[in-house]
């Protein structure tokens, strides 16, 4: 093993713990990628046309095709019937207001006297200005308007520098509302703990190093062993723990398989030793379930309306609403 395995499993050893990186897909908050046609609208305020205007950049970016209009224009496209089905309307609604809120600051103060001067921070009240932006990011079907998703972003900053915090906060708002779009990897650190086995500190190394893989394979047949009976109950409830940790983030097995043999290890491990790390790492577990089915439908729903875009315009009906917006 490398050189910074070892130093993994030196500072595990120290502290009890081997932190190692996982990875999860979050689903996205407004999965609008889901449909083949996008229109971007916003209101008349110039920092809700930025917005927007970033906005269908941003999903350009992609299957998708993506038209920046004005409200007016899809509502003549709406009447006129010139609005496909499987499309989507991304309205875009920014409010910004500023406001004072009275803060206590200190100022230096020399005060003199008979015996000389004395400095000292004296306190006092000051209104600070406060600038504030709400966003409202309303999704619609786009061919009958009716409503499928409302997602608010807010964001304020105080401080003296009142053009800068505009500029700062808009950039927020922006950067957070282009995050809400996308599904995305995001890393996790994950805590393994090490028992007196060589077989589970060498599973270990292989996590550390980033083959989750070979770590539980090497965890699975650990447990079958007569060594992982010989163990005391807490040293077996660790190595479950360890195990349904593996078993989670191997992404060479099927989702659902992985997720329900890791429930199984930690189940084990918490009726061998009640412990709440065994439980919270369930709860997670659970909570990673949940997010890799909302991802999983957000695929399935993607397909299901690009092959809608694909099919004969002609089909009756209305497509049904990506599963995210039911």
């Amino acid at each position: 093993m490398g050189q910074l395995v070892g130093l993994l499993l030196f500072l595990g050893g120290c502290s009890g713990a081997l932190s190692v990186r996982g990875e999860i897909v979050q689903p996205a908050r407004v999965p609008v990628r889901a449909f083949p046609r996008i229109l971007v609208t916003a209101d008349d305020a110039p920092e809700a046309a930025r917005l927007a205007d970033a906005m269908a950049r941003h999903l350009a970016v992609g299957r998708s095709a993506v038209r920046r209009l004005a409200p007016t224009e899809v509502d003549a496209m709406r009447s006129a019937g010139r609005l496909h089905r499987a499309t989507g309307l991304v309205h875009v609604s920014l409010t910004m207001s500023r406001r004072d809120r009275p803060a206590w600051m200190r100022r230096d103060t020399l005060d003199c006297g008979p015996l000389g001067c004395i400095e000292s921070r004296r306190p006092y009240v000051e209104d600070v200005p406060v600038v504030r932006v709400e966003l409202v990011l309303t999704v619609r079907d786009a061919r009958s308007g009716r409503l499928l998703q409302r997602e608010r972003v807010e964001e304020e900053e105080s401080g003296m520098d009142v053009l800068g915090m505009r500029l700062r906060v808009l950039e927020r708002v922006e950067e957070s509302a282009l995050a809400l779009l996308d599904q995305r990897p995001e890393p996790v650190t994950v805590e393994l703990h090490p028992v007196d086995a060589p077989a589970v500190r060498a599973a270990l190394a292989h996590i550390a190093e980033g083959s989750w893989s070979e770590g539980r394979a090497r965890l699975e047949r650990f447990v079958r062993s007569d060594a992982f009976e010989a163990l005391p109950a807490a040293q077996r409830a660790v190595v479950l723990y360890d195990l349904g940790l593996a078993r989670r983030f191997d992404a060479t097995i099927p989702a659902a398989r992985r997720f329900e043999a890791a429930a199984r290890a930690l189940r084990a491990a918490i009726r061998l030793v009640p412990e709440p790390r065994f439980a919270s790492a369930l709860a997670e577990l659970e909570a990673h379930r949940r997010s890799r089915a909302l991802v999983r439908e957000q695929q399935e729903a993607t397909a299901h309306n690009f092959s809608l875009a694909r099919a004969d315009e002609t089909e009756a009906g209305l497509p049904a609403p990506p599963p995210a917006y039911r």
